[in-house]
């Protein structure tokens, strides 16, 4: 009866020992739930407004990238992902102020983030605010305003890195703290909690399990289900290794005793019947350059009682190479000292980590060094050239004419062909130097230690150079169809003796030098000089002038009056005219070319059109205006080829109010040679809005009858090169003659500019020259002389006179 009892009150105590441990397991896993969703909740507070830095980098950058581009698709490419990433700071700054219960983000709020978020001068709702605000002018602002000196690239490339990102991490840091401060409260109820239930185990332990000691009949059993359990585990941690390629072994000092797993046998490629595991026989596995590091590293673990990791190479009796990763130390075996560790099969890992490091630092297709290791690689040469005064040299290559090539093979043999080049560059230099593909088409070939001298070096530099040039411009036979196609590579060539202090200078002065050689007729060797870097200097220095002007409105137009075989004024050209505050005017033969290159040319281009059409607007109230008077305005190459030259064309015509029949559009052959299909269109459509056509510079190209027969012309405006051929001989008479008479067969006006001696006005008038223009007549002059021009010339009494010469002092023919 008493046992009965006694078992009834063991009972009840287990059953409530049970159940207050249940409820404070209960508790325990409430209060572990609440620590992880707050930890997730804060984690993803810290992580979104850590965002917040990247986004603001990303920002800046496609905002540097709208800036830096000349490429409309790729100015548009990083308008659109200026616009979205603008579009998810908001948003995340939005649920940073306010919680999302959708995105699992409380909302988390303090005096000290009030003060961060809130204040009037620095807060970062504020600073956020503007910095979104001039992110959004650049989004809004066209290609043809966006520039280096724009004030929203300023402040976004300025203000975003020094105070924009300081003031996110204070940000970040304040959330850090409330997410611990939260999560400490809750450790400490769960740290109450356990410590209770560890109070009651105790009890338990006290006044159970002791009792229960006696009366416990199934320890067998028990010992029994603990064999079976551990017998699985081995058996699944045998598997684990197996899959994960990872052995174990053991040695012990006692009886010099060495044991591997099955696995270890497994990853050695050795049968452990026929192998003698000892420590001999191990080490003669290991590979003869790296037995030394082993035995040194073990025997460092033992002299030291410490543990070590290692990676070795092994070679299995099959011959296959393996890398080893191992993890050895001293441990304590039944009372006895042991050396145990495990060895882990590597060799995919190392593969996976080499190919990653190629991808990072090597280019794709050529496998040559890329732009980022190049970089590491100069700056190494710059500093062993300055240390050993021996000169070095920088080698930039542009392959010529590539495009055309790619656009008219396909993108697989350019590939092709790209491979090949990188193949005859490494076979024209020395193991030591190195060749680089920066991208595209350039390549980059970097020669050190050449010489101490710099006439030696300077000629070795320049053998190099010419072996490779003459290597390059050898066949090429690509692809699996063999197709043949020949190259040559324009060459910069720049040697340095530790005078240059960073990489991008190098690479600069390379690039001068090869687009020196691609200025000089391509395929050849042009070594950097200061005279060529003056040059590109001044260029570049004139481009950004250009710039200035423009926003300075230093730009005029003056008017060339244009006469007709009787004497009479008929039309006049537009020409372009710099005239800097302070300065002498600016030639057109210089700023106009750089405007071509620099895309300038494009507002300027709309600039001059705009203006020659208020010009005609004024010149309509001029009571001499002659009848049916128009005026010619150059197009230039780059501008007619613009995607959107039409809708501007009538959006300026429309503003200006003026008839379109009075505009004489003057256009250069190179103008429609590259896309002859999509140049007739849009001369179809000029015509269509009563713009005349004139084909400037006729007898210096490479115009065709058929050409000129297939296109809108109305007028062909002879060359003053081949008008001032008239006096030099027949064959310059010959060939205007030709080219009138042309003109007439087609029923085209002919126009012949450059007239500056009677004699060239009579045989023009002879031949039947529709209309002349030069200094015989006029010099180009602003609107208020080109109007008493007018006046003068048609005054009572003047009619059948020629018109008087006007000479205007300091102005050139345009």
């Amino acid at each position: 009866m008493n046992s009965l009892k006694t078992v009834k009150n063991i009972r009840l105590r287990y059953i409530l020992a049970l159940s207050a441990i249940g409820l404070l397991v209960t508790a325990s896993f409430i209060a572990m739930n609440n620590v992880i969703s707050k930890q997730r909740g804060f984690s993803s507070l810290v992580n979104l407004a850590g965002h917040q830095s990247g986004l603001v980098n990303r920002i800046a950058y496609f905002s540097s990238l709208m800036v830096s581009t000349d490429d409309e698709t790729e100015f548009n490419m990083a308008r659109a992902q200026l616009g979205k990433t603008i579009h998810k700071m908001q948003g995340a700054h939005h649920v940073l102020r306010h919680g999302s219960r959708e995105k699992g983000i409380p909302k988390v709020t303090n005096e000290r983030l009030k003060i961060i978020f809130d204040d009037p001068s620095v807060g970062l709702d504020l600073a956020l605010s503007r910095f979104l605000h001039h992110a959004g002018d650049i989004y809004l602002s066209g290609h043809d305003v966006l520039n280096s000196k724009f004030f929203s690239y300023i402040y976004l490339t300025t203000y975003g890195p020094h105070v924009l990102e300081p003031m996110l991490d204070a940000a970040v840091d304040e959330y850090q703290k409330i997410g611990r401060a939260a999560i400490v409260k809750i450790e400490r109820l769960e740290t109450m909690i356990w410590g209770a239930t560890i109070l009651i185990l105790l009890l338990e332990a006290g006044l159970i399990f002791y009792p229960l000691e006696r009366h416990v009949r199934a320890t067998i059993n028990s010992l029994q289900t603990s064999v079976r359990s551990l017998t699985h585990i081995r058996k699944r941690l045998t598997a684990a290794q197996k899959l994960a390629r990872v052995g174990d072994w053991e040695y012990r000092f006692s009886d010099r005793r060495l044991t591997w797993s099955d696995q270890t046998y497994d990853i050695c490629g050795v049968d452990r019947k026929q192998f003698e595991v000892n420590e001999e026989s191990a080490l003669q596995l290991v590979h003869p350059d790296d037995r030394p590091a082993v035995k040194a590293a073990l025997k460092g673990v033992v002299d030291q009682i410490k543990s070590a990791t290692m990676e070795y190479r092994i070679i299995c009796p099959n011959g296959q190479e393996l890398m080893i990763f191992q993890q050895a130390a001293v441990r304590k075996h039944d009372g006895r000292q042991v050396l145990s560790g495990t060895v882990q099969d590597i060799t995919d890992r190392k593969k996976s980590e080499s190919q990653i490091r190629k991808l990072a630092l090597y280019d794709a297709l050529t496998g040559l060094v890329n732009r980022r290791l190049l970089g590491d690689r100069l700056g190494q040469a710059i500093a062993a050239s300055r240390r050993s005064q021996k000169y070095g040299a920088v080698l930039m290559l542009d392959l010529d004419n590539f495009k055309t090539l790619n656009d008219t093979s396909g993108h697989d043999i350019g590939d092709a062909l790209l491979v090949e080049v990188a193949q005859r560059l490494n076979a024209c230099i020395r193991q030591t130097d190195t060749a680089a593909r920066l991208g595209g088409d350039e390549f980059v070939v970097l020669l050190e230690w050449l010489d101490g001298h710099h006439d030696t070096s300077l000629k070795m530099a320049l053998d190099v150079a010419e072996k490779i040039r003459i290597s390059l411009n050898r066949p090429y036979v690509l692809g699996k169809k063999n197709h043949m196609c020949h190259a040559s590579a324009s060459i910069g060539t720049v040697i340095f003796k530790g005078d240059v202090h960073t990489s991008s200078e190098l690479l600069k002065r390379a690039d001068v030098a090869m687009y020196e050689a691609k200025d000089l007729g391509r395929n050849r060797v042009c070594l950097f000089s200061k005279k060529r870097q003056a040059i590109v200097d001044r260029t570049t220095a004139m481009a950004y002038d250009l710039k200035k002007a423009l926003a300075r409105n230093e730009f005029s137009l003056y008017l060339q009056p244009q006469i007709m075989g009787t004497g009479n004024v008929c039309s006049a050209e537009a020409l372009l005219r710099w005239i800097p505050a302070g300065k002498q005017p600016v030639s057109p033969g210089l700023f106009i070319p750089i405007a071509e290159e620099t895309g300038l040319i494009l507002p300027l281009g709309e600039w001059v059109l705009t203006n020659a059409c208020q010009l005609l607007v004024k010149l309509q109230e001029c009571r001499n205006l002659p009848t049916g008077f128009t005026l010619a305005v150059n197009i230039s190459a780059r501008q007619f080829s613009d995607d959107h030259f039409l809708e501007k064309v009538k959006a300026i015509i429309s503003s200006s109010g003026i008839d379109p029949r009075r505009l004489k559009f003057e256009l250069t052959e190179t103008c429609l040679l590259h896309d002859l299909d999509s140049g007739r269109a849009t001369l179809e459509s000029l015509q269509q809005m009563g713009i005349h056509i004139e084909l400037d510079d006729f007898g210096t190209g490479y115009s065709s009858l058929n050409m000129l027969k297939n296109l809108p012309i109305n007028t062909l405006k002879i060359d003053q090169s081949l008008i001032h051929g008239i006096e030099t001989g027949s064959q310059g008479k010959t060939l205007v003659r030709a080219a009138i008479a042309m003109a007439r067969a087609m029923s085209m006006t002919v126009i012949a500019e450059g007239v500056e001696t009677e004699r060239q006005e009579s045989f023009l008038v002879e031949e039947g020259c529709d209309i002349m223009q030069g200094f015989r007549y006029a010099r180009p002059m602003p609107l208020p002389d080109f109007t008493a021009y007018l006046n003068e010339n048609t005054r009572p009494g003047s009619k059948g006179e020629k018109p008087r010469l006007i000479v205007l002092e300091a102005r050139n023919h345009g």
